[in-house]
């Protein structure tokens, strides 16, 4: 067959090859993006696991510093919590009317030690006078306490009342304790004692125990006394009795013989038969 007869083989075979080489190059332009699809799916998959991971890395790392303040919290209070508490404190007195008392005392669970206290005026008190040694100089102020156990009190007489507020004395301290505990020294503790609170105040005066004694005391030592005196009629009476009974049996023995004399064993009379004063 010749060209002119009908189509050209080459050409058709050209033309075939040309449209499958066009079919594969689409096939693999799709393939390409397709898997370019799948690495951009991969990737983005990569970068929420990525994300996720950086995410329980930052909440992890958050809880071990919640953690650990919390563990840091729980050890400074557990150790404030066994730390001596030591106050300072002037303030009336529960027992003596008009007394004002300088109270000292560990309310903590453990023992204070070379507890230091300050005042800022130095102490003044009206009970001073000319006095050399002064109660701002007492060795509790100038030298501290060695030891103050838990439950422990220091209490001394400050001032009288009326003498204290009679006198042009200070009305307000700032006080600092500083002291020392079973885990070192203890955060230094400074307020204010503003003493003209008690000023015009009415108290209620409460008895110790050892005045309730004194004055059951009292009480038996005059019940005593009435006892006595209403037993003097009777022990009178009975004495009365008791030296007539005497009488009689003396003149008795009188009469039935002059001569003989009273036993002088028996009571009230004497060797010579005569009642004993």
């Amino acid at each position: 067959m010749t060209p002119s007869d009908g189509p050209n083989w080459t050409d058709i075979l050209t033309a075939f090859a040309a449209v499958v080489a066009l079919l594969l190059s689409l096939f693999s332009v799709w393939y390409a993006r397709r898997q370019a699809g799948a690495a951009l799916d991969q990737s983005a998959d990569a970068q929420r696991a990525a994300d996720a991971a950086k995410d329980q890395a930052v909440s992890a790392r958050d809880q071990a510093e919640i953690a650990a303040k919390q563990l840091a919290l729980d050890r400074t209070a557990f150790t404030e919590s066994q730390q001596p508490y030591v106050v300072v404190d002037i303030r009336a007195s529960d027992f003596i009317p008009e007394a004002m008392n300088l109270v000292v005392e560990n309310v903590g669970p453990t023992v204070a030690r070379d507890v230091r206290i300050k005042f800022d005026p130095p102490l003044q008190t009206s009970m001073d006078g000319d006095h050399p040694e002064k109660l701002a100089d007492a060795l509790i102020f100038s030298q501290g306490i060695p030891h103050l156990p838990p439950g422990r009190k220091i209490e001394v007489l400050f001032d009288i009342g009326w003498q204290f507020f009679s006198k042009d004395l200070p009305r307000q301290y700032t006080v600092t304790v500083e002291a020392d505990g079973p885990y070192g020294a203890v955060e230094p503790l400074t307020y204010l004692i503003d003493l003209e609170l008690y000023r015009k105040l009415r108290r209620l005066t409460v008895k110790t125990l050892h005045q309730q004694v004194k004055e059951i005391e009292k009480l038996r030592k005059a019940v005593e006394k009435v006892a006595k005196e209403f037993a003097r009629p009777r022990r009178e009476a009975e004495t009365t009795e008791w030296r007539r009974a005497v009488e009689g049996l003396k003149t008795q023995v009188e009469r039935a013989d002059p001569s003989s004399a009273i036993d002088p064993t028996f009571p009230g009379a004497d060797g010579n038969g005569r009642e004993s004063s």
